[in-house]
């Protein structure tokens, strides 16, 4: 039925139109291909990224320096070679890097992107690199690599959808934590990440010496280990298996359907760091020495201080993947961001992650580890030297978004400050209510606050998100515990 225009039909397509010529960031989303190629033996991985739809040039393509939780530099862009881009008439174009940054400009004005190819050497990577966990690795038999590491993305494409496609030597299981399966598929495999987020935040594992047993419960559990020494995967998966069963049932909740542990077990290179592990999303990297492994020699200390690492990075996939401070996310790929709450990511989940555990085990068991964890947080205080007691938390944290692990005094200090915050403020609330509550309930509300508002808590606002669901005011422990320490 023919239908008059009239004047306010008339401006909104008007304003669309201009909409449209001044924001050219305002576009469809289309998926990118990224395919990974590895052959055996070697040093390097190759990347193409293709994306369905021809990028105009000139575009710039970046690779990580940092990572989420990484609280650090470091310079992947070094391993990074051979970058060349063809158009899609199959023209080679140009690719310059940048003298300072890990940017490279692709192509010039008029011109079209079709693919982008580069490699990564991933020995070179490890030998440079001297904590472990920050580092991909390869060996005859295996190739472990962190997303981060070799994943580079095209700069206004973040968001898009991604598949990726691996190629391995003929016979080799591959895994890729953004869909995991113990009956890996071998030479070949396929996978989808919502965007460059979380295919970053992924590892793909592969090799025939890479061990794989799928451990059930609420959350499913993978265990993909590469050992270089004597391991019992069986006794170390059923400490992976508690430590996640004990963090479900603390948090409430299943946000995702199966959890990952890469675990390498190496003999130590000399001069190289083994003493950290690093959180994703929805799995975990235990990069440590081989006498860190699980064995029938294991003494009860070490499986507790393995179940408790566990557990602690465990936590970090609840928080801070998915309840923040502002500087968290959206991520910034090239520099460590400034993060003011630190203290939150590391300290509350740490907390989080003790009162899990306690709760699984005797009373008396429960308050002995407990009692010991506290103590131990108190004493990274006492010890401190007076310039880190001194800093306010805000400070602290700032000082630990780039020192965290290189100079371990801030990262401990944060964290110790945070979990015990966290103690004080749940030791309050069970006291208010009679134990009715407990900052578990908090947290909780906390997590479901960030994933109905998709965006970073302000620590004013911490206080009374956190009341709202317990009903006690906590605002004076915040306070004491953000300032200055005597």
């Amino acid at each position: 039925m023919p239908h008059r225009i009239g004047n306010a039909t008339i401006l909104a397509c008007l304003l669309g139109l201009l909409l449209a010529v001044a924001c050219p960031a305002i576009r469809a989303q289309t998926e990118i291909i990224y395919e990974l190629r590895y052959s055996a033996p070697g040093d390097r991985v190759s990347m193409k990224i293709s994306p369905r739809a021809l990028i105009a040039a000139p575009a710039t393509l970046v690779i990580p320096r940092t990572y989420p939780g990484g609280y650090s530099q470091v310079s992947y862009d070094s391993f990074m070679e051979n970058v060349t881009a063809v158009s899609q008439d199959g023209k080679t174009l140009t690719c310059t890097k940048e003298a300072d940054g890990p940017r490279w400009k692709i192509g010039q004005k008029g011109e079209n992107i079709a693919r982008i190819e580069y490699q990564v050497d991933i020995t070179n990577m490890e030998n440079q690199l001297l904590s472990a966990v920050d580092t991909s690795k390869v060996r005859p038999g295996y190739l472990g690599l962190l997303g981060y590491s070799i994943f580079a993305y095209v700069e206004g494409l973040e968001r898009d959808p991604i598949t990726l496609q691996v190629r391995a030597p003929e016979g080799w299981p591959v895994v890729t934590t953004l869909d995991p399966h113990v009956e890996a598929p071998k030479s070949t495999a396929r996978a989808e990440a919502a965007d460059y987020y979380a295919l970053a935040d992924s590892e793909v594992l592969l090799g025939t010496d890479l061990q794989l047993r799928k451990l059930g419960g609420k959350i499913g559990l993978i265990m993909a280990v590469y050992a270089e020494d004597e391991e019992d995967i069986a006794a170390d998966g059923e400490l992976a298996r508690e430590a996640l069963d004990r963090v479900q049932e603390y948090f409430g909740d299943t946000p995702f359907a199966t959890y990952t542990v890469q675990l390498e077990l190496l003999r130590p290179i000399a001069g190289h760091d083994y003493n950290f592990s690093q959180e994703h999303i929805d799995s975990g990297t235990f990069s440590l020495s081989a006498d860190r492994a699980i064995t029938v020699k294991s003494s009860s200390k070490q499986r507790e201080t393995n179940l408790f690492n566990y557990a602690h990075h465990m936590a970090h996939s609840w928080i801070p993947k998915r309840a923040y401070g502002v500087g968290y996310r959206p991520f910034t790929w090239e520099m460590a961001p400034v993060i003011d709450t630190i203290w939150f990511n590391e300290g509350f989940a740490r907390y989080a992650a003790l009162e899990a555990l306690v709760a699984g085990m005797p009373a008396a068991d429960g308050r002995a580890f407990r009692d010991d964890q506290l103590s131990g947080f108190h004493g990274i205080i006492d010890s401190a030297p007076p310039f880190l007691r001194h800093m306010p938390m805000v400070v602290l944290s700032r000082e630990a978004s780039f020192l965290y692990s290189s100079d371990f005094r801030t990262g401990m200090n944060v964290f110790a400050r945070g979990a015990l915050m966290a103690a004080e403020m749940d030791e309050h609330i069970r006291l208010k209510t009679r134990d009715k509550k407990s900052l578990r309930d908090g947290l909780r509300a906390l997590l479901s606050w960030s994933a109905r508002n998709q965006k970073p808590f302000q620590i004013e606002d911490m206080p009374t998100l956190l009341s709202k669901a317990t009903g006690v005011n906590v605002r004076d422990t915040l306070d004491r515990w953000m300032a200055p320490q005597p």
